[in-house]
């Protein structure tokens, strides 16, 4: 394991802000994850465990502890049916690497997906998804690491069932958890838009299992060949941008008055776009200093630069304009590292 000290974190964030991680270290197999976790928990430090960097604002202070960069690639396959496939593949795969393959081999459920940077994990983590297709949908299982069992001896070998309970306030524990791998099936993930258990508990990801139905390859590249291009319109070859900042809203969860100011063509996907919501408070095109908000869609935020400060206060100001006008509570995609929520 090769330690390294004071780390610049704008140099494995798609953002390209952020400050030094007091200690960094790449990890390429689950025997060097674990040990980095281990040397964490030895030394007391905090910890975060990162993929391709492409959801993350960090602050300009960096991060006081160990970033541990996921690198652990590797993709199989099964098959389990007449025209069913498993693929299992380890969390620090570039996700559109996966994307590729399941095109290559014919397997349906992730093209649309096409474009979207960062690793398998990362994607697991936050649920990501696209034009109305999500990581979820195929997902079998997943397997993590709880790292409080991490001990001089751990093993990999070691597997015990993970039984995930929700209390009645909504809060989340686990029970019965005594050894280091740990399955969850896709029940267990507690799957959500943009959302799943790993947001509530700290269990690094170290291996996905999807099931897919056979399909036309051809087809299937089409699909994810027009999706490419629209995708180069928005985010255009060299932009330093997390992609949309802010997570769309589900419109079945908003009270009707606050829906009855918004003009129904707005809802795609059963989404209210958090876009359209900056737009209308005048969010496109608004810089300060370094960062900007792009002319062509409010919920991209660019670093033309700037720093991370600049960035949080201009998302923190259209956040609270939304708030204010429309009494919605705007939730970050992405995460925030050492920096407050922004309401």
């Amino acid at each position: 394991m090769q330690l390294q000290d004071n780390y610049p974190l704008k140099d494995v964030t798609t953002l390209r802000l952020g400050g030094p991680a007091k200690k960094f270290v790449r990890v390429k197999t689950e025997e060097d994850l674990i040990e980095a976790i281990k040397y964490a928990r030895e030394t007391k430090m905090p910890y975060l465990v990162i993929g391709g960097g492409s959801n993350l604002l960090v602050s300009d202070e960096g991060f006081a502890g160990l970033v541990i960069k996921n690198e652990i690639t590797g993709t199989n396959t099964s098959k389990v049916g007449p025209d069913s496939f498993e693929v299992n593949v380890k969390s620090g795969t570039p996700l559109q690497e996966l994307i590729d393959y399941t095109i290559q081999k014919g397997l349906s459920g992730l093209q649309k997906l096409t474009g979207i940077p960062g690793t398998v994990g990362g994607a697991v983590y936050g649920n990501a998804g696209a034009y109305g297709q999500s990581i979820s949908d195929h997902l079998v299982t997943v397997t993590a690491i709880d790292p409080s069992v991490i001990t001089d001896d751990s093993s990999l070998l070691k597997t015990k069932r993970m039984q995930p309970l929700t209390h009645t306030d909504g809060s989340t524990c686990l029970e019965d958890i005594h050894t280091l791998k740990c399955p969850l099936t896709k029940e267990e993930c507690q799957f959500s838009y943009r959302g799943s258990i790993f947001k509530k508990i700290k269990y690094p990801i170290l291996e996905v299992t999807f099931q897919f139905e056979q399909g036309d390859p051809h087809i299937l590249q089409q699909e994810a060949d027009e999706i490419k291009t629209k995708r180069l319109v928005k985010y255009p070859p060299g932009i330093k941008c997390p992609g949309c900042f802010f997570k769309n809203i589900v419109a079945n969860t908003l009270p009707k008055d606050i829906l009855d100011k918004i003009p129904p063509e707005k809802i795609v996907y059963d989404k209210l776009p958090a876009g359209a919501l900056l737009e209308m408070v005048g969010a496109k095109g608004q810089r300060i200093d370094g960062i900007r908000i792009a002319e062509y869609h409010a919920n991209l935020f660019i670093n033309d630069g700037g720093n991370a400060k600049t960035f949080y206060n201009l998302a923190k100001i259209y956040a609270l304009k939304v708030k204010e006008k429309f009494n919605i509570t705007l939730d970050p995609e992405i995460q925030l590292i050492n920096l407050p929520p922004l309401i």
